[in-house]
């Protein structure tokens, strides 16, 4: 698994990018946060190195154990740590806040339109191209994988300790604005909730300035 890494001084953010995509896609978030003099650590996630092709057998562990891996090596590198991701990666995130706490070095968790539920439209799909793979001639194991990884951290929202902030597009065409707010209800810790007007699943510049803006007061005020 290849990542990037921007070094700096004793603080960390593990930047998680989305499904189907890269670790190019965090580059411009771990570059503004290496101006504060922040450690970003951009790992490429499992079956993501040669798409579509490679992602053919790739397991919901294999991501789980992926993100677990990025947060020990950064953890390694300085003394605290922040995780962040977008869509799967801020699964992910939240899946890395279950397990680890202050003690481990964790201080809080920043999530971008993270994928916590899917619509019925989206299950139904999933499971039924599993009967069209030949005719598909395509494997439907990445989606499988994507559906165990959003079941498997689901269902444990309530054991996140550390602070949370959601960043949520309301006009995300991919998960609906209202999963977003069910994930906020469903977290019982210290946690924030900024709804990103006018933006899709992937946001644009102009909102990952204001979610940059919004993650640098929530670490300085948790530093």
């Amino acid at each position: 698994m290849s990542s990037i890494l921007l070094k700096s001084r004793s603080l960390g953010v593990l930047l998680i990018h989305g499904f189907t995509s890269s670790p190019e896609q965090m580059l411009p978030y771990a570059q503004e946060l290496n101006k504060y003099g922040i450690t970003c650590l951009l790992p490429r996630l499992s079956g993501h190195e040669n798409l579509p092709d490679s992602l053919a057998h790739v397991k919901a562990e294999d991501w789980l154990q992926d993100a677990e891996n990025g947060f020990n090596q950064l953890r390694n590198e300085v003394e605290n740590v922040v995780i962040a991701g977008h869509s799967l990666g801020g699964t992910l995130a939240l899946y890395l806040a279950q397990h680890h706490t202050r003690e481990d070095g964790l201080i809080a968790a920043g999530v971008i339109n993270p994928a916590v539920r899917l619509t019925r439209e989206q299950r139904r799909a999933i499971t039924f191209s599993r009967f069209y793979e030949k005719k598909l001639e395509m494997s439907t194991k990445p989606f499988q994988a994507l559906r165990k990884t959003i079941d498997t951290v689901r269902g444990k929202l309530k054991q996140v300790e550390v602070p949370v902030i959601i960043f949520a597009s309301s006009e995300d065409e991919l998960i609906p604005h209202s999963y977003q707010q069910w994930l906020f209800d469903q977290l019982t810790t210290t946690k924030f909730f900024i709804t990103l007007p006018q933006e899709g699943h992937s946001p644009t510049p102009e909102a990952a300035e204001v979610i940059i803006k919004t993650f640098l007061v929530l670490i300085d005020s948790l530093m």
